[in-house]
């Protein structure tokens, strides 16, 4: 009798995959506004290079970067944030875009910084929450505990790896600024 409740507690305890996937989860807690607050940072930093890099004068003060952010869990995928511009797209752009950012030119052309690499659908930036610790000490709490986000592709069509920089009056397309692959956040 006592090999067999010992046999029962060992399965349970093998099969339990919800503990790091609880564990994953948990590490953005309270954290959320953290990590929007570095990819916004990345962006604006990525949108200056982006027109640095081809000459266009910007006017710095009209560079806004507006991203929300939302933990997503299921039972078939592992938690992940998945980052939406502030503002849908309009007409003038493409359709299931968002909208992360604005900017104008010194000559006062707009150009918008979507969420999306050019797909019709695309318009979230997916990122699996990934933990990580050394070790446990005798109490169970972690030592060494980390906490980053990494981009990936849930598979979902509403998912991108970059930014498009669009003419906000022609929807022309300039070009693209890759996401950042790893977002440290602790």
């Amino acid at each position: 009798m006592r090999a067999t409740a010992l046999l029962f507690t060992l399965l349970l305890c093998g099969s339990s995959p919800a503990a790091p996937v609880a564990q994953d989860y948990l590490c953005i807690q309270g954290h959320e506004q953290s990590v929007t607050t570095k990819l916004q940072t990345y962006i604006r930093q990525g949108v200056t290079d982006f027109f640095k890099d081809r000459r266009i004068a910007i006017n710095p003060t009209t560079l806004q970067i507006n991203l929300s952010s939302g933990t997503q869990t299921g039972a078939d995928t592992a938690p992940y944030v998945a980052f939406t511009g502030g503002v849908a797209a309009g007409s003038s752009t493409l359709p299931g875009s968002s909208i992360a950012g604005t900017v104008a030119a010194q000559d006062g052309t707009k150009f918008n910084v979507l969420l999306s690499s050019g797909s019709d659908t695309q318009d979230s930036a997916q990122y699996r929450i990934v933990s990580t610790q050394r070790r446990f000490d005798r109490e169970g709490n972690a030592i060494g505990e980390h906490c980053s986000l990494k981009l990936f592709d849930s598979g979902d069509s509403g998912a991108t790896e970059s930014l498009l920089i669009v003419n906000a009056t022609s929807g022309h397309a300039l070009g693209r600024i890759r996401l950042p692959a790893r977002i440290s956040l602790y």
